[in-house]
C-alpha cells in the first residue's frame, strides 16, 4: 500500500494541551471527558504520556481486544504502577500465573458460597438501613462504602472487624486508591519520586493497610473459623489441582488487598449512583418498592433474585448509565489491525464501560435512566456494548458476589426507606480508580406513615 493510500490516522480527542496532553482533563473532569469520546467511532487518540493511547468506542473492537484476540494484548503500563500497591493479584497479574490464581480462587465464588454470603449481605444491609432516622441527612456514598466494607469483611473474615482495624481500613483504602489513580495519570512518572505531603500520606497509608491485612491473614492461619469457611479460609486452603501447592502468604495478601479495593469501592459507587438515580426518578422508585413489598418477609436467597425482575433491571440500568468502573488499558504485544488502522507492537488501548454504555450508537437516549430498556421485548444491546464487569479471561471473578450484594442492599433499603435528594445539593461524579458520586446527601423517608424513633 502506498503512503497516499494509507488510511488517515485515528482522530485526536479535542482539548489536547502541550506536554500534558489530555491528562488534565482526565484528572479534573474525567467523567465529562469520557462522555465526549462517544462522539468518535470506532477509535480516538488521547495523550496521557509521550505517545498517544487509543480509546476504543466500538463494542466490536473491545470484544476483539478483550476476548477473541486477547492473546495479542497484555495489560498496559498503568498496571505496572498498580502492582506497587495491589501486588500480583487478579487485577494486575496476567498469563499463566493469572490463570492459575483464577483457578485457585474460583471455588470461593461458587454459587453455593454466594448463597451463604447473600444471607450475610441481607442481614448487614437491613441492619445498616434500620440505623437511619427520619429526616436524617446522610452521605449516601459514605454509607454505601461503610456498608460494602462491612459486607466484605463479614464474608472475607467471617466476623466484623474490631473498630480499630475497621477504622484503619476506612482511612487507608481511599488514600491508596487516590494515590494509585494519581500515579496512573502522571505521564512523566516523576511525581511519585517527589517528597510531597501527598506521597508521604500514600506511603504511610499503604504501610498501615499492609499491616492490617498481614495481621488478619496471620490470625486466620492460626485460628480457622468454626463452621462454614469464610473467603479468607477458602483462599488459604485452595490447592493447585496439578501440584497440590497452596498460595503463599504474599499471594494471599495480594488477592485480599485486591478484593478489599475492588469489592468495596466499586460496589459502593454502583449503589450510591443507583440511589441517586432513584431519587431523581420517583416513578422507578415506586415500581421498585411495589415489587420489593410483594416479597417482603421472604428470606433473601439466590432464588429470590429470580423473583425480582424489576430490581434486576434497575441494577443493570444503574450499572449501565453510571458504571462505577474506571478505565482498562491493554498493550499490543504484536503488530495489530483495528478499525482499519495498523498499530505497532507496544501501542496501548483504553476502553471504558462508561464510554460503551453511554454510546448513542449502542443505546437509545443513552444518558436517560430507564430500567425498562432491559425488558425482554426490547431490542437487545449489541454484543459487547454492556460489560459492567469486564469481559474475557479478566472478567471480574466477583460478578455474582457484587450482583448479590447490590440486590440485597437495594431490597433492604427500599423496603424501609425512600431516599430523597436534598434540595440545592449539586452531585458530581469523581473518578479515582472507580467512579462514584461526591456530595450525594439524601434524606430517608419511611415507607409507612409511622415515624421511627
Amino acid at each position: 500500500m502506498t503512503a497516499a493510500a494509507r488510511p488517515a490516522p485515528p482522530p485526536v480527542a479535542r482539548g489536547r494541551l502541550p506536554l500534558i496532553g489530555h491528562g488534565l482533563h482526565m484528572w479534573r473532569r474525567p467523567l465529562e471527558f469520557l462522555d465526549t469520546l462517544t462522539a468518535y467511532d470506532p477509535i480516538v487518540a488521547v495523550h496521557l504520556g509521550p505517545k498517544p493511547t487509543y480509546v476504543l468506542t466500538s463494542p466490536d473492537l473491545v470484544h476483539r481486544v478483550m476476548v477473541s484476540d486477547a492473546a495479542d494484548y497484555a495489560k498496559g503500563r498503568s498496571f505496572d504502577k498498580l502492582r506497587d500497591y495491589l501486588g500480583n493479584g487478579l487485577a494486575t497479574s496476567e498469563g499463566s500465573f493469572h490463570l492459575r490464581q483464577r483457578r485457585l480462587m474460583q471455588p470461593a465464588f461458587h454459587h453455593t458460597h454466594i448463597a451463604r454470603y447473600a444471607r450475610t449481605m441481607a442481614e448487614t444491609a437491613t441492619a445498616r438501613a434500620a440505623s437511619w432516622r427520619l429526616g436524617q441527612a446522610i452521605d449516601v456514598t459514605r454509607e454505601m462504602y461503610d456498608l460494602s466494607l462491612a459486607v466484605l469483611t463479614s464474608t472475607l473474615f467471617s466476623t466484623t472487624l474490631d473498630e480499630r482495624l475497621a477504622a484503619e481500613i476506612r482511612r487507608t483504602v481511599p488514600l491508596v486508591l487516590r494515590g494509585m489513580y494519581t500515579r496512573v495519570l502522571d505521564p512523566t512518572n516523576l511525581w511519585q519520586r517527589l517528597p510531597t505531603p501527598g506521597n508521604r500520606r500514600l506511603a504511610d497509608a499503604h504501610r498501615r493497610l499492609r499491616n492490617v491485612i498481614d495481621h488478619l491473614i496471620d490470625a486466620r492461619r492460626g485460628s480457622p473459623p468454626d463452621g462454614e469457611p469464610d473467603l479468607l479460609t477458602l483462599l488459604l486452603r485452595a490447592e493447585d489441582a496439578s501440584t497440590a501447592d497452596t498460595m503463599t502468604s504474599q499471594q494471599v495478601y495480594d488477592e485480599v488487598v485486591t478484593l478489599l479495593v475492588a469489592g468495596t469501592e466499586t460496589v459502593a459507587g454502583g449503589l450510591a449512583w443507583l440511589f441517586h438515580e432513584l431519587g431523581l426518578h420517583p416513578d422507578a422508585d415506586r415500581e421498585l418498592y411495589e415489587e420489593v413489598r410483594q416479597q417482603s418477609g421472604a428470606p433473601f436467597d439466590l432464588d429470590r433474585l429470580g423473583r425480582l425482575p424489576y430490581t434486576r433491571r434497575t441494577v443493570d440500568e444503574a450499572l449501565r448509565v453510571r458504571n462505577p468502573g474506571g478505565i482498562t488499558i491493554r498493550r499490543a504485544v504484536t503488530d495489530v489491525e483495528l478499525g482499519g488502522h495498523h498499530f505497532e507492537r507496544g501501542t496501548e488501548f483504553i476502553f471504558s464501560a462508561l464510554v460503551l454504555h453511554r454510546n448513542p450508537r449502542c443505546f437509545t437516549d443513552p444518558t436517560r435512566f430507564d430500567p425498562d430498556r432491559w425488558l425482554p421485548d426490547r431490542p437487545a444491546a449489541p454484543r459487547g456494548a454492556f460489560i459492567p464487569f469486564g469481559a474475557g479471561s479478566h472478567q471480574c471473578i466477583g460478578e455474582s458476589f457484587a450482583r448479590a450484594e447490590m440486590t440485597a442492599t437495594v431490597v433492604a433499603v427500599v423496603d424501609q426507606w425512600r431516599l430523597e435528594p436534598v434540595p440545592g445539593k449539586r452531585v458530581r461524579g469523581v473518578m479515582t480508580s472507580t467512579n462514584h458520586p461526591r456530595d450525594l446527601v439524601m434524606t430517608p423517608r419511611p415507607r409507612t406513615t409511622a415515624a421511627r424513633p
